[in-house]
């Protein structure tokens, strides 16, 4: 019986290691790595954004009501470094994330991946390097392509 129990018990345990987003799995490499600031916003936050008396735009409302999380990590040294290292983790599961868009220049690189469930998108990726720069942001929930669209629009290097 206990043999059984433990199996159920790592089973389950594989399965809720395999959900993580992201920036768990990029987390895990280096929680102790005081470089790094891990900044999360819940589905509790999310919803309280919803209720506040903030310009209502009811297409940012839209927006925000189909997302459950937000995680962004950014670190100002060694952008390089974990730049590669997030590379790495996509790397390491192959399948799971796809390429949406990627634009690099002289000093800056990102890159958007999504994972998709049944053709939704139920996570974002977006990995930004600009020189000794370095960020993440992960999104969760059900995004659509004009979503990511617009926000790729917004990080991209304005030219002068």
């Amino acid at each position: 019986m206990k043999s059984v129990l433990l199996m159920c018990w790592m089973a389950l345990l594989s399965v809720a290691v395999s959900a993580q987003d992201f920036a768990s799995r990029f987390l895990s490499e280096y929680e102790s790595d005081s470089n790094l600031v891990c900044i999360t916003i819940s589905p509790k936050m999310m919803r309280e954004i919803m209720k506040s008396d903030v310009e209502r735009d009811d297409e940012v409302l839209e927006i925000i009501s189909n997302l459950k999380s937000m995680q962004m990590l950014t670190s100002e040294v060694k952008g390089q470094k974990y730049y590669d290292a997030a590379l790495k983790v996509v790397e390491k599961n192959p399948g799971r994330f796809e390429p949406f868009l990627s634009f690099k220049d002289k000093s800056a690189n990102c890159q958007i991946m999504v994972r998709k469930k049944n053709d939704a998108i139920i996570e974002l990726v977006m990995l930004m390097h600009d020189k000794n720069h370095f960020a993440v942001i992960n999104f969760t929930g059900n995004m659509s392509p004009e979503f990511i669209s617009q926000l790729a629009a917004s990080m991209k290097p304005k030219r002068s």
